[in-house]
């Protein structure tokens, strides 16, 4: 996509519209012009919020939807399946999420966000701060949206997900919704087999 065609994409639903609808298209999505404030609040810097093309796609279509615009599908891809409209409803409610962690690294959060998918299983969006991605020929500060993504709460459930990372140090919760309660305890737990091992 060329800096004119760029300027012509106004709306988020055509931007993710031009990465669906064209498999060689791979510019970043600009999914956020500004970090919500929820996350600045909480020192993050103010930057836009781009995800890769290729996790977009994956993250709206199913692998069946996949393979009839002929993208290639290797063994180790996860199609989410979320939709485009549910996809957009996400983005668009980031800056009113459940619950927020933070790595020990200070450079990957969690947001657990309010959504869940049509089986009821929580949508999470990973992030990665305060880095850089390349748009045509620029170089440009980011807040990378890594994946997001509908939590299978069968395998683990995301609250014994949850109480695992913070019991372990791995992360640690730096926002929790207050106003009506998360739906989400995190009391220290014992459970540590079947965990997975990082993010999607």
């Amino acid at each position: 996509m060329t800096r004119e065609q760029t300027k012509k994409v106004h709306s988020l639903e055509e931007r993710i519209d031009l990465v669906l609808n064209n498999i060689n298209e791979r510019n970043p999505v600009l999914l956020k012009k500004n970090t919500p404030k929820v996350l600045t609040d909480l020192g993050i810097d103010n930057l836009p919020m781009y995800e890769n093309p290729s996790h977009v796609r994956k993250n709206i279509l199913s692998e069946n939807q996949a393979s009839k615009i002929k993208l290639k599908i290797h063994y180790n891809d996860h199609y989410h399946e979320l939709g485009k409209k549910l996809f957009i409803k996400v983005i668009k409610e980031i800056n009113s999420p459940r619950m927020i962690l933070k790595s020990q690294n200070e450079k990957e959060y969690l947001i657990i966000t309010s959504n869940t998918d049509s089986k009821g299983n929580i949508i999470v969006i990973p992030i990665e701060v305060n880095t850089k991605t390349n748009i045509d020929s620029r170089t440009i500060a980011i807040n990378r949206i890594k994946s997001i993504y509908a939590y299978d709460k069968n395998h683990p459930s995301l609250m014994e997900y949850i109480n695992y990372v913070i019991l372990n140090k791995k992360y640690e919760k730096i926002y929790e919704k207050k106003e009506q309660g998360t739906g989400i305890s995190t009391a220290a737990s014992s459970y540590e087999s079947s965990i997975p091992q990082r993010f999607k």
